[in-house]
């Protein structure tokens, strides 16, 4: 059973102590250079970690005489940070520069990979932004929420969508394919702007999506002002959809096998992703933090604390990640992650 570590939010003060009994300083030697993987956040909110969360585990990185790098790679879709140039903008304007040095893993445009296999599963390659081969240490950062196509984004996401190559985003957005709903579609063309495949034209003042061109980003569902494009969700596709995250984060973590470590902060737990610009409201009160080296119970136990913890709508014991998203069975990324070796869905909680 795998240990996890709680801090309530109301000692979330005391955050540094927590991650030091927690074990984070220990996977570190001196001189190793270690990738704090978080997600910058986008404009219109502040539901991403912030930068005064974040500056205590650079400070225990650093009291080890280590190196700690801020990294996330480009987006697949358009936006905001799909682009080096803009992504940095937007680290930059929400403070993470005062913190450490920034490395927007892939290159310019994603396109610099290194292929990893894990064994036993058929060579079968995840294609991953080459820096993370180089760096010695991994600590995932993540703000813990649901997400419109895996239900939730915990670290399992974090790692397994965010050290992707563009052409691993690509594989793991394969068998999602959104489509329009005629009578909804007023043909402003935002869909058609803000695809990134080329796959959306108008046809007589309506959206079409080229089915070959597609690759399931799911910007366009996004976009939308009308609410006009959606995913015809079936439990295959948003269940081969998680399938392939937890195998892409299995390849990240086995680049790290005993110096791998996973914070969740569970503050403002929304519905949505915060890559858009309205997450919406959270569905719980603030909880807290975890800590674990196991990115599978990490996830489970955040999991856990938000089904236990009464919202405005709804109580304690309610699945609101299911609630929210019928269709995205969650649990299934857990279950395929733990099947691969990645951690155990067992868990203890170890209050700070």
């Amino acid at each position: 059973m795998a240990k996890v570590y709680f801090l309530p939010v109301e000692k979330i003060n005391q955050l540094e102590t927590f991650l030091v009994k927690a074990g984070l300083p220990e996977i570190f030697s001196p001189g190793d250079n270690v990738a704090l993987k978080i997600h910058f956040g986008s404009s219109g909110h502040d539901h991403h970690v912030l930068p005064e969360l974040v500056a205590p585990i650079v400070s225990l990185v650093r009291s080890r005489k280590a190196s700690p790098f801020l990294t996330d790679t480009n987006v697949l879709y358009r936006g905001e940070r799909d682009t080096t140039f803009s992504h940095l903008e937007v680290a930059w304007s929400h403070g993470y520069h005062h913190l450490a040095p920034i490395v927007i893993a892939g290159s310019f445009r994603g396109d610099d990979e290194v292929v990893v296999r894990l064994p036993g599963e058929n060579k079968r390659p995840a294609y991953l932004a080459r820096e993370f081969s180089h760096f010695k240490a991994l600590v995932a950062v993540t703000h813990f929420k649901g997400h419109l196509l895996s239900g939730i984004g915990g670290t399992i996401k974090n790692i397994g969508m965010g050290c992707a190559s563009r052409k691993g985003k690509f594989a793991m957005h394969a068998s999602v394919q959104p489509q329009v709903t005629l009578a909804q579609c007023t043909g402003c063309g935002r869909c058609v702007q803000n695809c990134p495949a080329q796959a959306i034209t108008l046809v007589k003042k309506k959206a079409s999506i080229d089915r070959d061109r597609c690759f399931g980003c799911a910007q366009c569902v996004h976009v939308c002002p009308e609410e006009a494009i959606d995913i015809p969700w079936s439990s295959t596709s948003s269940v081969q959809f998680q399938e392939r995250l937890a195998f892409y984060a299995a390849a990240v973590h086995s680049l790290y096998p005993e110096k791998f470590f996973a914070v969740n902060f569970l503050l403002k737990i929304a519905p949505n992703c915060d890559c858009l610009r309205n997450p919406g409201e959270p569905m719980v009160p603030d909880i807290g933090v975890l800590a674990s080296s196991d990115p599978v119970a990490i996830d489970q136990a955040s999991v856990y604390l938000v089904k236990e913890t009464p919202g405005a709508k709804w109580g304690a014991g309610v699945d609101k990640f299911q609630q929210v998203w019928p269709a995205c069975p969650y649990w299934k990324q857990l279950e395929a992650a733990e099947k691969l070796g990645l951690g155990s869905r067992q868990f203890q909680i170890e209050s700070f």
